[in-house]
C-alpha cells in the first residue's frame, strides 16, 4: 500500500520544476525585450541646435538647425526633427531647405527629407526667388543629386511647374521631370 507522505514528493519535485520553467522562460523574454530596447533607443539627442560648416579658410559653406536630433549607435542612423539646411554660397545665391523630419544614411552620404519639404532659391541679381515643394526630398550630397520621389511643383516669378516626379543633377545643371508634367512660363517684360 502507498502511503500519502510518498505521493507529495513527485508533486513537489513536478512544482519546483514548473517554477523554474516559468523563470527561465521569464528571464530569457525580459533579456530579448531589453535588447530590443537598446537597438531603438537613441545613443545621443541634442535639442533646438545649431551646426555651421566652414572651408578650411573658414569661409561658411552651410548652416544646420532642428529642433531635435536622435542618434542610433546600432545602425548608426541620425533622425532630425523640424530640420532648416541652409547652403551658402555668394555667387549663386543661398539655398535653404526644410522640412518635418529628416534621416541621414550612416556613412552621411544620402539625407532624406520628409513631410512638407520647402527649398528655396535666393534671389541674385538677374535671377529671381525660386520655390520647391514636394512631401519627399532625397539628396545625395557627394553626388551632388536630387532627387523627389513623388509629386513636386517649382515655382519661380516667371515659371509655374508641377510633375509626377524629378531629379536634379546640380553637377551637370540638368533638371529631369517625369509622370505628367505641367509647365506654364510667363515672359518678363523688363
Amino acid at each position: 500500500m502507498i502511503t500519502r507522505g510518498s505521493l507529495w514528493l513527485p508533486l513537489a519535485i513536478l512544482l519546483l520544476l514548473a517554477a523554474l520553467s516559468f523563470w527561465i522562460e521569464r528571464s530569457v523574454q525580459l533579456t530579448e525585450i531589453s535588447s530590443e530596447a537598446s537597438q531603438t533607443d537613441p545613443e545621443g539627442i541634442m535639442e533646438n541646435f545649431e551646426a555651421l560648416r566652414t572651408d578650411p579658410a573658414g569661409k561658411p559653406h552651410y548652416r544646420l538647425s532642428a529642433k531635435r536630433l536622435k542618434h542610433y549607435s546600432g545602425s548608426k542612423r541620425t533622425e532630425l526633427e523640424s530640420p532648416h539646411f541652409v547652403q551658402l554660397d555668394a555667387e549663386a545665391g543661398d539655398v535653404s531647405a526644410v522640412s518635418r523630419q529628416a534621416t541621414v544614411s550612416p556613412d552621411g552620404q544620402e539625407v532624406d527629407l520628409a513631410g512638407d519639404v520647402v527649398v528655396e532659391r535666393a534671389a541674385r541679381p538677374g535671377q529671381s526667388a525660386m520655390t520647391l515643394r514636394t512631401q519627399q526630398l532625397l539628396v545625395f550630397p557627394e553626388r551632388e543629386l536630387l532627387r523627389a520621389p513623388g509629386a513636386v511643383d517649382i515655382l519661380d516669378d516667371a515659371l509655374t511647374m508641377r510633375a509626377g516626379a524629378m531629379e536634379y543633377d546640380a553637377g551637370q545643371r540638368v533638371i529631369k521631370l517625369t509622370g505628367r508634367v505641367h509647365a506654364r512660363y510667363v515672359s518678363r517684360q523688363d
